[in-house]
């Protein structure tokens, strides 16, 4: 059995920072950011965004909160497991 408590992705506070958010409040990351095979605007880096890297550089999204994800324990522990390597790879680049 499958509990869901609550549908909202509660990302008021994404409004502030800056990240790109869909019309239903989840965040958007990687290829879901590019418009026509461009980067985002104001994207300052020579790659394109990682898959769950949002419009912020080195800013990662996990899980239910991720515009698109499938909103299921397992997905969100695979996708929480993905952003530590990208997290790393972002790391690798700071030098």
């Amino acid at each position: 059995m499958f509990v869901c408590i609550g549908g909202a992705p509660r990302t008021e506070w994404a409004v502030q920072a800056g990240v790109t958010r869909d019309e239903a409040g989840y965040l958007v990351t990687g290829p879901d950011l590019l418009r026509d095979d461009q980067r985002p605007d104001g994207w300052p880096l020579d790659r394109p965004p990682y898959y769950l890297e949002t419009n912020i550089p080195g800013l990662f999204a996990a899980g239910d909160v991720r515009h698109g994800s499938v909103k299921r324990v397992a997905s969100a522990v695979g996708a929480g497991g993905i952003a530590v390597q990208l997290v790393h790879l972002r790391l690798a680049e700071l030098g």
